[in-house]
């Protein structure tokens, strides 16, 4: 990519972003069943190489006809057997092909709804309303992006990662919204993970470095008075006792360079106020993309790289499929 086209992609990614005023995180087991109080995320159609024809080999990403995301792996009777959200296989009668750069990953859903904020709001939905802008921007800037969860339903870990198998993208990127602050500061308490392991750590550290610079200069912009935080917040990684990632989204993507986002604190009622507002999720979706755009089209390191604890301090699990319930596929 030219500077001049560099220049134009970023400015179609900034278009629009409007700003005024106003320990550690994990997978988290899944959640009580929330409260009514909710932000639709905005409508959101996967971006598709539409095909009338796919040949019997294709073992790629694709929509079904319901709009979910799965990996093809292979032909039925009925037409293509494919993952599901749940990690099982199922036989759907058409399919769209899909291809991407980058791969936007909603933490949470369903009944796995996340950190829950203490007006009600859920980490799911406010996730997934992230992400829709992060596509649309990164869109405008032409660079396509698939997603790994369409709607609010549960997807696991695994499933999420064989999405990410099937498209091979340069970047993946989750979203979430973090729980549990251990301290009040003067800037954001955005946290990002990056793989500490594999040939792909050091492009993973430089992606989550640039979100990170992406993400808080647009948070700053807001007048909050005392972020929550942790002692630790910043970019890092993190490591479980076998020294291997510590989160399953970064663990299952090895190979691609993948950050976890946590954009800032829900448990924190003045944060879960911002990012309830539909500007606001705009806003961080747009930064999102903006360091994304960087990270495929420059070498810019990116910035916020703390010291990592030795280890987690827990190992909870989260992001399974016991009792999952498919979404319709057909």
């Amino acid at each position: 990519m030219t500077r001049a086209s560099f220049l134009l992609a970023l400015a179609a990614v900034a278009a629009g972003c409007r700003a005024g005023p106003m320990e550690l995180a994990q997978e988290r087991p899944i959640a009580a069943v929330a409260p009514d109080v909710s932000v639709p995320a905005p409508p959101v159609r996967p971006s598709s190489t539409a095909t009338t024809t796919l040949p019997s080999s294709y073992r790629g990403a694709a929509a079904t006809p319901t709009g979910v995301v799965v990996p093809v792996l292979g032909t039925s009777a009925d037409g293509w057997q494919v993952g599901t959200p749940c990690g099982r296989t199922a036989s759907v009668r058409n399919v769209r092909a899909l291809t991407g750069t980058v791969v936007l990953d909603a933490g949470h859903g369903g009944k796995e709804t996340g950190a829950i904020g203490p007006l009600g709001h859920k980490e799911s939905d406010l996730n997934a309303a992230v992400v829709a802008h992060a596509r649309r921007a990164l869109q405008a800037a032409g660079i396509s992006a698939v997603l790994t969860r369409t709607g609010d339903y549960r997807i696991g870990i695994a499933p999420r990662g064989a999405i990410v198998g099937a498209v091979k993208p340069r970047a993946v990127v989750s979203i979430h919204h973090n729980a549990s602050s251990s301290e009040v500061r003067d800037t954001p308490g955005t946290e990002i993970f990056h793989q500490a392991v594999g040939a792909n750590a050091a492009e993973s550290r430089r992606l989550a470095g640039l979100l990170y610079e992406e993400v808080t200069a647009t948070l700053a912009r807001y007048d909050v008075t005392g972020w929550a935080a942790t002692r630790l917040a910043g970019v890092k990684p993190r490591r479980n006792a076998a020294g291997h990632d510590f989160y399953g989204m970064l663990r299952r993507t090895r190979g691609t360079p993948t950050a976890l986002v946590e954009v800032g604190f829900l448990s924190h009622e003045v944060e879960e106020r911002l990012y309830a507002r539909p500007a606001v999720q705009q806003a961080v979706g747009e930064a999102v993309a903006r360091g994304v755009v960087r990270f495929v089209t420059t070498t810019d390191p990116g910035r916020g790289f703390v010291d990592p604890p030795r280890l987690a301090d827990d190992n909870r699990s989260g992001g399974g499929t016991e009792n999952c319930q498919d979404p319709p596929l057909d």
